[in-house]
């Protein structure tokens, strides 16, 4: 579906000579992209681990994550420069054809998005993929508003300045979606997640007296890992399996880490394994 309108609006485009409507399908043609990278990174991801890469290949993901929010900061400069030209000089353009051909790529963005929005909470690459649509769908709303004010006032500039707020609209997507991107590979603290929770309700066991070297980070969408110094009181250190058991329960049910690494500690020094 992407790749038909991509086609039928950059010919709607060069038809009306009009550097918005051409700018929002480069815009579609990026959500096709998008699309494709998000099949292949979900198909590495699933590859298993090897000595070289023993948490396997989930960050494919986040890197074609990064790569969709890259294209789309590279393709807002190209209409900037584009619409910053025309706003010197004005080509005529055909308004009439314009508003057909932006109102057909409404509706197609319209049903995609509503496609994609569902599971755009869940996985970080559909989120970039629904990014490209939502942010698409407004500029094609944008591309009607400012071909009818073509029509009105008989300012031919005002397609030029229109190609510029999509711009800024493809600006957007593409450092929001990077910025979340750049936080995983810098192993932050997922944004669902406070590590003052995590460490308060560490602390709220029983068999616990302290917490410390706690790290909570994301390795992909919704699969959070966790290491952590536990420091536990003597009586409860001859049954390490049951705390052990319990912490992952609690951190799992709580917070939807599943991924974690425990060492256990006496209260008053590191346990002694020999």
């Amino acid at each position: 579906m992407a790749i038909s309108l991509f086609v039928f609006q950059i010919v709607g485009g060069i038809l009306s000579n009009s550097i918005a409507l051409i700018a929002d399908s480069f815009h579609i043609m990026l959500d096709f992209i998008a699309i494709g990278i998000s099949l292949a990174a979900f198909r590495i991801a699933k590859k298993n681990p090897s000595s070289r890469l023993t948490f396997g290949f989930h960050r494919a993901e986040i890197i074609a994550a990064f790569v969709n929010g890259i294209t789309l900061i590279a393709v807002s400069v190209f209409i900037v420069v584009e619409a910053y030209r025309r706003i010197f000089e004005p080509p005529e353009v055909d308004s009439i054809l314009l508003v057909v051909f932006a109102s057909i790529g409404l509706v197609v963005n319209i049903v995609m998005a509503k496609k994609l929005k569902k599971d755009s909470h869940s996985n970080l690459n559909v989120h970039g993929s629904y990014l490209h649509v939502l942010g698409d769908l407004l500029s094609s709303a944008a591309v009607i508003v400012g071909a009818m004010l073509v029509i009105l006032l008989d300012a031919f500039i005002i397609d030029a300045i229109v190609g510029l707020v999509i711009a800024a609209i493809i600006t957007r997507s593409g450092i929001l979606l990077c910025k979340k991107c750049l936080h995983i590979f810098m192993e932050g603290t997922p944004e669902e997640i406070k590590i003052t929770d995590v460490a308060k309700e560490l602390r709220s066991m029983e068999e616990v007296v302290d917490v410390h070297d706690l790290h909570v980070w994301t390795l992909t969408s919704n699969l959070f890992s966790m290491t952590a110094h536990i420091k536990v009181r003597q009586e409860y250190l001859h049954n390490p399996d049951k705390i052990l058991k319990k912490i992952n329960h609690n951190m799992k049910e709580k917070f939807g880490i599943v991924h974690n690494t425990i060492q256990i500690e006496s209260e008053h020094d590191l346990i002694d394994l020999d």
